[in-house]
């Protein structure tokens, strides 16, 4: 049995602190960023692995490698820096047999990151240990989705970040099988330009990235590595940023993101972003990215990332039709307007646009659905959701149908719930019939207890999320391709958003109240609820009450181990008439004691798109 072995990933821009966070083992280290997928997995045990990866975005480039990392005895695994937002690096274990042999297992916070330590009484899979605590640290299993991929070539780690599931093989070699069955759907193959054996002319050479992509053969000239959802993203998104706009500038080996004479971050130059980058640009109202001499798809990765964290991106004209970037992303930066973002709130719709084209277009689970797509795979349809929409007033049901026939972007159904009338006696067969959406209508006498009729309602759908909705609020038209897009980046159980818009009908004002979003919590508005059809019926749904349900369900998600996450709130607008009228008895003087802005009359901001009509009886000024 050899004596140590040593991986690293993410210290090319930060050679010194390698060296700082790992003193007690002085190397060779094999670095990971750009192993060959093709070359021979270790054969002999050693007595120690030790994998330093910067951040948990480093770490989780490392996990389709793992089959890299020899059997050891101990295995050591080093993260040098971790956003605040992260979680503790706690291995969860699955049906591996590794666990079985633990013996010691020492878990440290060091400095801005963690050191832990797992010793086993035999040696195990280094890689499997690893996988295991990038599961605790960033919230279990997810986002491992079809098609499984076969990965060839340096640097080709960036194309599937956090799946352990990946086939490694040469770029040149035939791809092992797996279980007697092709070893993947696809092959990816990270080559050279310089090297690849047919001409581009569609790019001009100044251009060219020094790698591309290929897949079985065609190429994808203009596709960027996917943005990792998992670790960049609006998590930690400030709403009050103070800083003034940074710059990108380029610098010896890669780029900076400087802000006067601070230098915030150092990118590598492959222009990669990790959460602890995204972190550090939190203060900064947006980064200006012209002027910088860059390749052009370093320079399209970049703006991508920025995006994707909802950090608004100011840039040149004749650089947003980047066609690497995409149709819908270059419409957003195009509407980026730098002296808006000295407003709090036009800023924060500036990151919203950007976060959802970025995210859409740019994120690890859309780019794979669309190469395998274009490669003529057949895949799963994306999730439904099951909207679960009840009522006790008639003259209320066609707006909130409303409300939900604006939705756009996720296949959705809903579940009305007729709570003390029919729908003959509401006269709403018609509205139901002439709906775009599938609706089930589930009818209950006025006595059945609120939270038993969502139940009933629950045990109709089909959707594998249920999504809670009120049939008196204003909803925008992406408010639940939002909420799912949250829960694809977060990997909460349960995501809602915030009452952040509140319309005070009796005084006829719209308040904005300062609630922090883009963060995990304990509370969100019960009207945008969404949460995994697994979690919900882990917890036996919704208690049979009459009145706090939204919170009860809250308290049990949180009991049974589940996250919740909190995402902006600027789809949603609470009406709040008197409390008698409401289930959460809060009175309407209540919100006047602490906001942060206030309207006359019914107020939208953008993001809501304000196409629906109120309903009659209210009316809305314009700002």
């Amino acid at each position: 049995m050899g004596t140590t072995w040593g991986g690293c990933l993410g210290f090319g821009s930060h050679p010194a602190l390698l060296d700082r966070v790992c003193e007690d083992f002085p190397g060779p280290w094999t670095v990971l960023d750009g192993a060959d997928p093709g070359q021979s997995p270790p054969r002999e045990a050693v007595e120690r692995a030790v994998v330093a990866a910067r951040t948990p975005a480093d770490l989780r480039r490392a996990a389709p490698f793992g089959a890299l990392v020899p059997d050891a005895t101990q295995v050591c695994v080093v993260i040098a820096e971790a956003p605040p937002w992260a979680a503790q690096p706690l291995p969860v274990a699955g049906q591996s047999p590794a666990w079985h042999l633990l013996a010691d297992l020492r878990i440290a916070r060091r400095r801005r990151g963690w050191r832990v330590e797992a010793t086993f009484s035999a040696p195990v899979p280094g890689g499997e240990v690893l996988t295991h605590i990038l599961y605790g640290m960033l919230g279990g299993r997810r986002h491992l989705a079809q098609p499984v991929v076969g990965l060839a070539g340096e640097s080709a780690c960036g194309w599937r970040p956090g799946d352990p599931n990946v086939t490694l093989t040469a770029v040149e070699g035939p791809v092992a099988e797996r279980r007697d069955a092709p070893g993947c759907d696809l092959v990816l193959r990270v080559v050279e330009r310089s090297a690849r054996p047919w001409p581009d002319a569609r790019i001009p050479v100044a251009d060219r990235a020094p790698l591309t992509a290929v897949l079985d053969g065609p190429a994808y000239p203009d596709l960027l590595p996917p943005v990792d959802e998992t670790v960049v993203n609006p998590i930690g998104f400030r709403q009050n940023a103070k800083g003034p706009v940074a710059t990108l500038t380029g610098r010896a080996g890669g780029y900076s993101i400087t802000s006067g004479l601070d230098e915030l971050v150092r990118l590598p130059p492959e222009g990669e972003l990790t959460d602890v980058d995204v972190a550090r640009l939190r203060d900064a109202v947006g980064v200006a990215v012209h002027g910088v001499e860059a390749d052009g798809l370093v320079r399209a990765r970049i703006v991508a990332g920025l995006a994707a964290a909802g950090i608004p991106v100011i840039l040149n004209a004749d650089r947003i039709a980047d066609p690497a970037l995409g149709a819908e992303l270059s419409d957003a930066l195009a509407a980026v307007d730098e002296e808006q973002l000295g407003s709090e709130l036009r800023r924060e719709e500036i990151s919203v646009r950007l976060r959802r084209a970025a995210l859409r277009t740019h994120g690890t689970i859309p780019r794979w659905r669309n190469i395998a797509v274009s490669a003529g795979l057949a895949l799963p349809h994306e999730p439904p959701v099951s909207v679960l929409l009840c009522t006790c007033r008639k003259d209320m049901v066609a707006f909130a149908l409303e409300q939900m026939e604006r939705q756009r972007g996720v296949r959705a159904e809903v579940i009305l719930g007729l709570h003390g009338f029919s729908a003959r006696e509401a006269g709403v067969q018609g509205a139901i019939a002439d709906s775009s959406l599938r609706i089930t209508v589930v009818e209950a006498a006025a006595g059945v207890p609120f939270g038993e009729l969502l139940n009933r309602m629950a045990a109709v759908a089909s959707g594998s999320f249920l999504a809670k909705v009120d049939d008196d609020d204003w909803y925008g038209p992406d408010h639940l391709a939002d909420l799912l897009l949250a829960q694809r980046y977060s990997g909460a159980e349960l995501v809602g958003s915030a009452a952040e818009f509140v319309y005070l009908e009796p005084i006829n004002t719209t308040v904005r109240r300062r609630l922090g979003t883009e963060r995990f919590t304990s509370l969100v508005a019960g009207g945008t609820m969404l949460v995994t059809r697994e979690m919900f019926e882990t917890v036996g749904g919704f208690r049979p009450i009459a009145k706090t349900v939204d919170g009860q369900l809250l308290e049990s998600v949180e009991a049974a181990g589940g996250r919740i996450y909190r995402t902006h709130g600027l789809n949603y607008v609470l009406r709040r008439r008197q409390s008698r009228t409401h289930t959460w008895r809060h009175p309407v003087q209540a919100f006047l004691k602490s906001y942060q802005e206030q309207w006359r009359g019914l107020h939208f901001n953008q993001l809501m798109e304000s196409a629906s009509t109120p309903h009659v009886g209210y009316w809305r000024q314009e700002p």
